[in-house]
């Protein structure tokens, strides 16, 4: 049955979003350029999108998806930087240096054209986000607005999907091997999806919400991102939305550090004491394979995993080619023969592993620098003393960072422009950065109301002045 109505449901709420909720027009392109990346994620032939509109540089979709991402670039183009905005020189000549080296690949690559377009892809991409993100996040107004887009977004995505899951309707959602992914195309995408999108149901519970009803409505939301999860069977996304949350409370202040290192020492024991329940969590780790009779220890564990025979298996190929790679976006091509699995063979689910395959050593450093770089302005951040609402801020960009950095070692979306991940996890890094540039005091006449009330009210509790 052709669920489209779906589809026109999503793309309903999302019109909906930038009319009524969006009024800045640099945020309403990142926006329509995120729905088009929300589209393909989704199941599309369930939802009456064909081959032909989806699938090749010509077709309609994609046409759209570069449309919408040009003018994204265009636009960050023409944003000028504040007057005080500090710009981190090292991060760029380093986002530069990964770019050219990307464009020089292309031309021994096995498929200049296929090549080149990724890689030109991703250049308008880094370029709209490194430079038009950044001077966007460097307004504290403006994170608060772009958290409220992505706290609507869970809302959409999530919560009328595991509706139509509760209900036993089931209209319009994908499972998989009896696995859950809600609108998504596969489970994976639905479990880091979640993740990614949880810091930002955080905040607006920490922050936003101040009744007791609207505390209640964003523990539903995280109730209802919990049970996708389990309902999901998604080890990777349950995994990083553990290292969000936590990696989010321990930014915001000691406290909260304090009791994550708590819980995390009860679960140790609670495991260590339970073995009932530590059946279940291994279970739900090998998904299965350890009721094969081929799974004895940790070792053989891995044989049976499709993404450490891929490893296993390309390793000694790209190791041929350390200093160049094969070129950007092609060393995944060398995966098919390393798996049975056609649909695990598209990708070779480690973006680290996968951008050594594609650029060599000097690709690979230069992408451990550009972590580096922004690892330490998070550590920096962290160590910052400010007000609640800027840590919280701060908080968001850290947590998506850090669990899309854990993410992608087992999945390859990294440099996918194309990717919906990909957009979700380069634009917080852009955060990072805006937020370690931020010198300024916030101004009073700029804040929402909400803000500022919550401004008050957290300056009244530490004793100080409004």
């Amino acid at each position: 049955m052709n669920a489209a109505p779906v589809l026109i449901f999503i793309l309903g709420c999302f019109a909906w979003l930038l009319y009524y909720r969006l009024e800045n027009f640099f945020l309403r392109l990142y926006s329509v350029f995120f729905l088009i990346l929300v589209v393909y994620a989704t199941n599309k032939a369930y939802y009456g999108i064909s081959a032909d509109m989806s699938e090749g540089t010509f077709s309609p979709l994609s046409l759209a998806r570069w449309g919408a991402l040009i003018l994204f670039a265009v636009y960050a183009w023409r944003l000028k930087a504040p007057e005080k905005f500090q710009a981190d020189v090292i991060l760029s000549l380093v986002v530069v240096l990964m770019l050219l080296d990307m464009f020089l690949s292309a031309f021994y690559a096995d498929s200049f054209s296929y090549s080149f377009m990724r890689t030109l892809s991703f250049i308008l991409l880094a370029f709209a986000v490194m430079k038009g993100m950044t001077i966007y996040f460097y307004n504290s107004v403006n994170c608060l607005h772009f958290f409220q887009l992505k706290y609507y977004t869970a809302w959409i995505m999530l919560a009328p999907a595991l509706l139509m899951l509760v209900s036993g309707l089931g209209y319009g959602i994908t499972i998989i091997m009896n696995q859950y992914a809600g609108f998504f195309g596969n489970q994976n995408m639905f479990g880091t999806f979640s993740a990614l999108i949880t810091p930002y149901v955080l905040f607006h519970w920490q922050v936003v919400a101040q009744k007791r009803w609207e505390k209640w409505l964003d523990g539903t939301l995280l109730a209802i991102i919990l049970a996708g999860l389990w309902f999901s069977n998604s080890r990777n996304g349950a995994s990083s939305w553990v290292i969000a949350v936590s990696v989010y409370f321990f930014v915001v202040n000691l406290k909260y550090r304090i009791k994550i290192i708590t819980a995390a020492i009860c679960l140790v024991i609670v495991l260590a004491v339970s073995p009932a329940l530590k059946s279940d969590l291994i279970s739900f780790v090998r998904k299965g394979t350890d009721k094969s009779l081929q799974v004895t220890d940790f070792a053989s564990q891995l044989n049976e995993e499709q993404r450490f025979k891929m490893w296993k298996g390309v390793w000694p190929l790209f190791w041929k080619q350390k200093l160049t790679g094969y070129g950007f976006a092609s060393s995944h091509l060398l995966v098919f023969p390393f798996t049975k699995d056609e649909e695990a063979g598209r990708a070779l689910h480690n973006s680290y592993l996968e951008i050594f395959g594609d650029l060599g050593l000097p690709g690979l450093i230069l992408l451990l620098l550009l972590i580096y770089r922004i690892g330490s302005r998070s550590l920096s951040l962290i160590q910052r003393k400010g007000e609640y609402l800027e840590r919280n801020i701060n908080a968001v960009f850290i947590s998506v960072f850090v669990a899309g950095l854990a993410n992608a070692f087992f999945e390859s979306w990294m440099f996918s422009v194309g990717n919906l991940t990909s957009l979700m996890f380069w634009v917080p890094v852009a955060g990072v950065a805006a937020r370690w540039s931020w010198r300024t005091e916030l101004s009073t006449a700029q804040v929402p109301k909400f803000a500022e009330e919550i401004k008050q009210k957290w300056q009244i509790q530490q004793g100080t002045t409004a």
